[in-house]
């Protein structure tokens, strides 16, 4: 592989171009992205150089490099299973940042503004009381009668080169002083669709050896862990507790030894079940020649020395051989303070159990699962990963959208109970599972639905008095057990209701959530809505932290847009009477915002005359206006506002308050937290260029002050939306800033974008980006599948997933015919209707339609505008590595 490296923040160097028109009108798409705010707002636009070529170039993998010393000061990928605990995997290959124990460290997390401007740094690894315990490898060489020892990271080898695409982390270590060459690659079982295989306690290490001199080389490859059961943080600083802390090997059947860490208490069985950081660990390298020095070792468990457990494995290479060593970590800490609320619950057990303590009895046992199946956890992985990057988008663009998936594997994310997602707001910060902050993820639903069925059965339809967050009027406590109803997070349940359903096999799911969720539709219309105009008045608690009164575009869309969804669901199940209703109200509130909430630019707030003083945006222009548009397209629903005044108003976005330095605006508007620093850029929340920003001193001064940030996740969900409204460039322009002036490697952490704390949950709304570059359309139960790339539509690729299976989709157009393709590389895929989006202007004379070698005339087709619809006349099924080919012919 040849790796490219990128050493500056800034610009990525184009090393093969591909445009998003056949042929680039360069300075035309410079002039609408230097849409002038004509002194009206302080935004400036000053793009390098570069643009708009860097945005669509294919470019290269960006590797970072120890000779920028900064690099390896904020990577930390996290590298474990998803909700089942926090590791780092660094630049330099040294793991940091372990919260695996159960403690969540709410004093180890940074907050806001704060974790912004001082991102974790391995400088600093035990900062706020993260656990950082004595752990490593090496590599050592025999030389003449010696060895020579080096550590594998930054302390120990001269040139290194880090490459990181999410869920696999790779590192290359060379030296002048070394024979051989060391490649590491770092993961996480990760399976799309397939959360049991993803969510197991435990890191992959796997390194490669080779033999670069022309001589015989004697290696050794080691690796050394301390016990950390209940070892010098956590519990035990408030604790005496009596026992000893093991450590003991094991030969493993397969070949290869294990340490197995463990603490043997004297202390009754209350004490022990409530105590965090109790657990087991293990570290096993596999295959032949390892060895230990010890065969057990123990300490008394109030000890505060490390009690280190190493494994050694040697091996002789050729010149030119190279070699693989493979380390299991992996670790099992059942008690976890992630919903540690007693008070709240009763029975607190029920969560603050992990749940893969309920799957795996100890870490042992976890290892002989990994053991027993690496090689298809393995090849499922890199095949994950190969399939999302064999692709004819950006690499950086690949990157941004997909990383943030990462947040699942974070202190932010918890798996608990009986497969319940707990998710914090970020790193640990505010109560779990805030509906008005997931009501923006598009990656969970995506890639793993399960996580989202599970709060949609287990949270927000479920009642309250079953353990739920729904009321018995319908209301939805957007915090689970605290809060009342927030009308942007009940509005967003039903959505995200949606897409789970699409991303389902059939509707048995469903036809299970459909009577509370119904209700819960119900209650927030009865609520906010009692008139039935499809415009929400009353308070309109949401995510901004605030109660709005008056007539709200950016809510009312929302809710307009969950009826519209609410309708779809309704219909599918024969609730019909109410599926009209649905329409029928968010018709009116459509025809409401159209005539009297667009003010020729943009869409308002109108004021309720009889809540002067509540907190709004009113006459100015907030980036989260469209979001229900937005969310219209990610689920299917089309249109559900005027296409060209949405066009209008993202313009008007894009000229008022998208900016590439934000310093000149905060000179003058100065409350509100930095989330994008002077010489950086971003969309700003909210801008007045027709006046009214006196009502940032309305209500709750501090939340106003939201108005004046620049928030990646509501950011993401604007300009994902200029993707589908034929605006890439602008859509592109703000992911390369949030990518290469934000969250490039030597100024913060790639993989730790920070909202309120760190690891925002709300940050995945990123992938909506790359479903809208796809154009991508998905019902399961329907067997519908629909591509409309947005960018390269003569020669495009991208991955997909959908209910039961993932893999390619690629389209070419040349002369008179559009190739399309839809490959399986992973599961199974129904179909049985398919949408594609043609060059406008051609009319479809001919289709030709084959599975493998076999050609299907049993099809009907028809055309509107530049859309294709293909209706099979019975449901296919497509398996791994099957492809569908589909011809038109012009």
């Amino acid at each position: 592989m040849k790796l490219h490296k990128i050493l500056l923040a800034g610009l990525l160097v184009v090393v093969s171009c591909r445009f998003a028109f056949a042929e680039l009108d360069r300075d035309k798409i410079l002039k609408q992205l230097n849409l002038d705010p004509g002194g009206k707002t302080e935004v400036i636009k000053n793009f390098p150089d570069s643009f708009p070529e860097v945005l669509t170039a294919r470019g290269e993998p960006i590797v970072y490099t120890r000779a920028n010393s900064k690099n390896f000061e904020y990577i930390g990928m996290p590298i474990g299973g998803i909700g089942a605990g926090h590791l780092y995997l660094g630049g330099d290959g040294q793991l940091w940042f372990w919260d695996i124990f159960g403690l969540n460290y709410k004093t180890g997390q940074l907050k806001g503004e704060e974790a912004y401007q001082f991102p974790y740094v391995r400088s600093k690894p035990n900062y706020k009381g993260a656990f950082l315990p004595e752990q490593g490898f090496s590599i050592s060489v025999k030389s003449g009668d010696g060895w020579i020892t080096k550590k594998l990271n930054r302390d120990g080898i001269k040139d290194i080169e880090f490459l990181g695409q999410y869920p696999i982390g790779e590192v290359f270590y060379r030296d002048s002083d070394l024979p051989v060459g060391v490649q590491l690659e770092a993961f996480s079982p990760f399976v799309p669709l397939e959360l049991d295989r993803s969510i197991l306690p435990a890191t992959i290490l796997n390194f490669t050896v080779k033999n670069t001199s022309n001589e015989k080389a004697e290696v050794k490859l080691s690796g050394w862990l301390e016990n950390c059961v209940l070892a010098r943080t956590g519990d035990v600083k408030d604790l005496v507790l009596s026992g000893k802390r093991k450590n003991q090997v094991v030969s493993l059947s397969e070949g290869g030894l294990r340490i197995h860490y463990w603490a043997e208490l004297n202390e009754d069985e209350e004490t022990i079940s409530k105590l965090t950081h109790h657990g087991t660990m293990s570290l096993a390298l596999l295959g032949t020649g390892v060895t230990t020095d010890e065969k057990q070792a123990e300490q008394d468990v109030m000890s505060e020395a490390p009690l280190i457990g190493r494994l050694d494995k040697s091996f002789t290479l050729k010149p030119g051989q190279k070699k693989q060593a493979s380390f299991i970590l992996t670790w099992h800490f059942p008690v976890t303070k992630a919903v540690w609320m007693e008070e709240a619950w009763g029975d607190y057990k029920r969560f603050s159990t992990e749940y893969y303590a309920k799957v795996f009895e100890n870490a042992a046992a976890v290892s002989d699962y990994i053991i027993g199946n690496q090689k298809s956890l393995t090849s499922d992985t890199r095949l994950w990963r190969d399939t999302w990057y064999d692709s004819t988008l950006p690499y950086w663009f690949l990157d941004r959208t997909f990383l943030n998936t990462s947040i699942l594997a974070s202190t932010t994310s918890h798996l608990i109970d009986d497969r319940l997602f707990y998710g914090t707001e970020g790193g640990n910060q505010g109560l779990g599972n805030c509906n008005h902050v997931y009501g923006y993820v598009h990656a969970m639903g995506r890639l793993f639905p399960d996580l989202e069925k599970s709060l949609r059965e287990q949270v927000d339809f479920l009642p309250v008095e079953d353990g739920g967050a729904l009321e018995k009027d319908g209301k939805i406590r957007f915090r689970w057990v605290v809060g009342s109803i927030a009308v942007d997070g009940q509005a967003g349940c039903v959505l995200r209701a949606y897409l789970c359903h699409q991303m389902s096999q059939d509707d048995a799911f469903l036809k299970r959530i459909y009577p509370n969720m119904k209700k819960a539709m119900q209650g927030l219309t009865e609520f906010s809505d009692p008139d039935h105009d499809g415009i929400l008045t009353g308070p309109q608690h949401n995510t901004l932290d605030g109660t709005w009164y008056g007539k709200v575009t950016w809510l009312s869309l929302h809710y307009t847009t969950a009826l519209r969804a609410m309708a779809e669901m309704a219909d599918e199940l024969g609730d019909h009477a109410y599926a009209t209703f649905c329409r029928k109200t968010a018709d009116r509130g459509r025809k409401y915002i159209e005539d009297h909430l667009f003010n020729g630019e943009y869409f308002i707030h109108e004021a309720d005359p009889e809540h002067p003083d509540s907190p709004g945006t009113y006459t100015g222009l907030e980036y989260s206006q469209l979001f229900g548009q937005s969310w219209a397209y990610q689920v299917g629903l089309g249109e559900v506002i005027d296409p060209a005044k949405a066009k209008t108003a993202l313009e008007s976005m894009w000229r008022y308050n998208f900016t590439t330095d934000v310093g000149p605006f905060r000179e003058v508007h100065k409350p509100g937290r930095w989330y994008a620093m002077p010489g950086e850029g971003g969309i700003i929340a909210c801008t007045w260029p027709r006046g009214g920003s006196e009502v940032l001193t309305l209500g709750n001064q501090r939340y106003a002050a939201y108005n004046n940030e620049c928030q990646n996740g509501y950011e993401y969900a604007a300009t994902s939306l200029m993707m589908w409204h034929d605006m890439p460039y602008h859509s592109l322009a703000h992911i390369w800033t949030m990518h290469n002036d934000r969250y490039h490697g030597s100024k913060r952490n790639p993989w730790c974008e920070v909202e309120w704390g760190v690891h925002y949950s709300r940050s995945m709304a990123s992938y909506g980006h790359f479903i809208a570059a796809c154009g991508f359309e998905y019902h399961g139960p329907k067997g519908y599948m629909a591509f409309a790339p947005k960018i390269t539509p003569e020669n495009f690729r991208s991955a997909f997933t959908a209910a039961e299976g993932w893999g390619t989709f690629e389209q070419k157009r040349s002369g008179r015919t559009q190739r399309n393709s839809i490959s399986v590389k992973h599961g199974q895929l129904a179909l049985q209707t398919l949408a594609f989006e043609i060059l406008q202007g051609r009319t479809i004379k001919a289709i030709d339609l084959k599975l493998g070698d076999k050609t299907n005339r049993q099809f009907l087709f028809e055309q509107t505008g530049s859309r294709v619809n293909i209706t099979l006349s019975e449901r296919i099924l497509l398996k791994a590595p099957q492809t569908l080919s589909i011809i038109l012919n012009y």
